[in-house]
């Protein structure tokens, strides 16, 4: 019996035409392509909603202490504003900022031409008017004649050889041309009296050119310049005494807790490691925008403490034992904090009690071992996740 053949495979059936082909390839290429994209995406939305750490404290028990807070500036104990009193150009200025000066020292001078044309006007006129004070007045020689004349009319007269009448109309005139004398050595005088003084307003004017350090101290500001021009009544410069003060402006509704000889403790921001112990001295009684001005004075001063520092301060009034307290750096304005939770922020808002710069009272929002974000909060938005945590003792 013949052996049989098998049939022939047909290869038609298993292979795709070309056009089926190139669309499956083109089909898979597109699929594999959308799924990097949808990666690619994904993993930007994770990254760009992810950062790497965040400083953060936990919320603890312990003494929440309530104080009175206030924001405080460095100020000079003595302070004056030096002050222009005439027109004129700056032609001398022995100063600048930081500049130690002693009282009398002479700051600057101003030139003005117009005082001395004046003086000297006025001193030719003063010379002139002494010699004319010197000579006498004009009518004394006429007042010398009619003496003589009047003298012999009277010896005429005790002869009988004048009538009465004539002896008496030479003596009215006599008494006439005395009078008009004294008038004009009067006048004479109120000339040389005027001019004198006017000399002297003038000179006591030129003398204001000049102006001096009314106090020993430091020259905190200079508000002109060498050559410029100045009105009466400008600013010259700030001079400040070398001893300084802690000034802190105190809210109405908590100045009435405090007085003389209470402690507080003051944070500079040019010394933030260091906690300050200040004495209050003084609490100044006129009130600025519903704020006090407070002095006081600094138990132990840092080295340099120069005017212009800024910073905070708290007198402590009263406390509560075993409250949830949180760094108070970590809440935001409005009373937010940011919390986070499973590595995720969430902004939630919180009720606080007493309260210092170191710490705040919690009375809702939070639980004890809530994790807060302490710094840089406009960085971090809700929603967002967080790598590490760096934590911060409080």
């Amino acid at each position: 019996m013949a052996k049989k053949n098998p049939p022939p495979t047909s290869t038609t059936s298993s292979k795709l035409p070309p056009k089926q082909r190139f669309t499956s390839l083109l089909l898979i290429q597109l699929g594999v392509a959308l799924t990097l994209v949808i990666a690619g995406v994904a993993y930007y939305a994770y990254t760009r909603n992810t950062v790497e750490s965040a400083e953060v404290a936990t919320v603890k028990r312990g003494t929440a202490v309530a104080g009175v807070y206030g924001t405080v500036n460095v100020e000079p104990v003595n302070q004056v504003i030096v002050r222009t009193r005439n027109y004129g150009q700056i032609s001398t200025l022995n100063i600048k900022e930081g500049h130690t000066v002693k009282a009398g020292d002479l700051i600057m001078e101003i030139t003005d031409d117009s005082f001395q044309r004046q003086l000297d006007s006025n001193t030719s006129a003063l010379e002139n008017a002494k010699t004319r004070q010197k000579m006498g007045p004009a009518s004394s020689a006429n007042l010398r004649n009619k003496e003589i004349e009047v003298g012999k009319l009277k010896k005429l007269l005790a002869a009988d050889n004048i009538a009465p009448i004539e002896y008496e109309k030479a003596n009215n005139e006599l008494s006439s041309l005395r009078e008009q004398v004294q008038n004009e050595k009067l006048n004479l005088d109120l000339e040389v009296e005027n001019l004198g003084r006017a000399s002297e307003s003038i000179r006591s004017k030129l003398g204001q050119l000049q102006l001096t350090a009314p106090m020993d101290g430091v020259i905190l500001n200079l508000y002109c310049h060498l050559g410029e021009f100045v009105p009466p009544q400008a600013e010259i410069c700030r001079i400040g005494s070398s001893a300084n003060q802690i000034v802190a402006l105190i809210n109405e509704e908590d100045v009435g807790h405090l007085k003389s000889g209470m402690k507080a403790q003051i944070r500079l921001y040019a010394y933030q490691d260091k906690n300050l112990i200040g004495t209050l001295k003084e609490i100044l009684p006129q009130a600025e925008n519903q704020f006090y001005r407070v002095i006081f004075q600094l138990d132990d001063s840092p080295t340099t403490l120069l005017p212009g520092m800024t910073g905070e301060m708290n007198v402590v009034i009263n406390e509560h034992k075993n409250a949830l307290t949180l760094p108070s750096r970590g809440i935001r304005k409005g009373n937010l904090v940011l919390l986070i939770k499973d590595n995720i922020v969430q902004q939630i808002p919180v009720k606080t009690g007493f309260r210092t710069f170191e710490k705040t009272e919690i009375l809702s929002g939070l639980s004890e071992g809530d994790i807060v974000i302490l710094s840089n909060h406009d960085l971090y938005k809700e929603g967002m996740r967080v790598r590490s945590l760096i934590y911060k003792n409080n």
